[in-house]
């Protein structure tokens, strides 16, 4: 399959399957539309194997200007704040919608519709009519690019961004929070403006921030083989991750401390060649840490490229939506293979009550 990065329709269709719910991403399943994990009987929860159709989301860059022949132009940077034209349409239970927005893999913090609008790593608004399309616009000043440089935007939209489990009536994102992808070059004909720091919502949040390498293990590949045999062949062309907390992966949610620091790792491993990006975000913010905001690896044969540490849970709210978010930058290397961009599962992360014991 080949891929489009220049312009595509975003196409999701919320179908549920319980084994989608626990899978790890892999490029090979996540092209031009994505499947979630979500039981007919309980909207949050997987149980069974009936399957329902929730509804569906699309999006993609508005009226975009073609070439001679019928191509899409890139996006053109040329100083001061860029306007992104835009449209989403969705239905069901779909119409609750946030994206994220990369510039070469890093985190963009845009403003909504405005300059006057707040700069945020997600704005999220809800849709009032079914299949409809809705205008809109992306703001912002780059933050990074130089003139002469040619880098890819990614807008990611987010499914039901506002949900998150309360431990009470629910504990399951269930196939919640899937993400889905578009694309287009960005051409600078002059250096990105200078970014008033102070403008951008920042949370403070990792330290330690380690970066290594394992070894692929057999164990490993047992884990991941669900819906199919995965063995060293596999990983030429699929990607794999896992999110660990405190030694493990963790489904759906985990009990946190109120004070101290917890420890994560983020591990990345398959289609060797392939160099991602990789941000942890905290309720749709991404988080920062004297070592960076963003993370890049490069993937090897045999390796599993690892990223530790820690988060400081005073910083933390009550109730907390983790992920991680990798976003490739060389997938024009491998034109006939699908690379795509890649989220965790979302995770709670809550702290319990002092009062009910919880």
């Amino acid at each position: 399959m080949k891929k489009s990065k220049a312009f595509k329709w975003a196409l999701f269709l919320a179908v549920v399957a319980v084994w989608a719910t626990g899978c790890s991403n892999t490029n090979s399943n996540a092209g031009e539309s994505a499947a979630a994990g979500q039981p007919t009987q309980n909207p949050f929860e997987a149980d069974g194997q009936e399957t329902a159709i929730l509804g569906s989301i699309g999006h993609s860059f508005a009226n975009p200007p073609l070439d001679e022949n019928g191509n899409i132009l890139p996006l053109e940077y040329n100083g001061g704040e860029l306007k992104i034209d835009y449209s989403v349409r969705a239905s069901g239970k779909a119409k609750n919608v946030g994206f994220l927005v990369f510039v070469d893999g890093q985190p963009q913090p845009y403003k909504f519709n405005s300059s006057d609008a707040p700069y945020e790593y997600m704005h999220i608004f809800d849709l009032t009519e079914d299949d409809k399309d809705t205008p809109f616009a992306f703001v912002f000043t780059p933050v990074t690019g130089k003139k002469g440089d040619i880098l890819q935007v990614s807008i990611a939209s987010v499914y039901n961004p506002a949900f998150i489990p309360d431990m009470k009536k629910t504990a399951s994102y269930g196939g919640y929070q899937t993400t889905l992808e578009a694309g287009r070059p960005l051409v600078f004909n002059r250096d990105a403006d200078p970014l008033d720091v102070s403008s951008i919502p920042r949370q403070e949040v990792l330290s330690h921030v380690r970066l290594s390498t394992e070894p692929v293990t057999q164990e490993l590949l047992e884990k991941h083989s669900i819906m199919g045999q995965v063995d060293m062949e596999a990983l030429d062309k699929n990607v794999y991750s896992d999110l660990y907390i405190e030694g493990d992966v963790r489904q759906d949610h985990f009990q946190i401390e109120r004070s101290g620091t917890l420890h994560v790792a983020f591990k990345l491993f398959g289609h060797p060649g392939m160099r991602y990006r990789n941000t942890f975000y905290l309720n749709h913010k991404a988080l920062a840490g004297k070592d960076g905001i963003s993370f890049e690896t490069a993937l090897t044969k045999g390796d599993v490229t690892v990223i530790d540490a820690e988060l400081e849970l005073e910083k933390l709210e009550d109730f907390n939506t983790f992920y991680v978010v990798s976003v490739p930058l060389n997938a024009d290397d491998f034109p006939d293979d699908v690379v795509v961009l890649m989220k965790t599962p979302s995770l709670l992360l809550y702290k319990g009550s002092e009062q009910s014991g919880r």
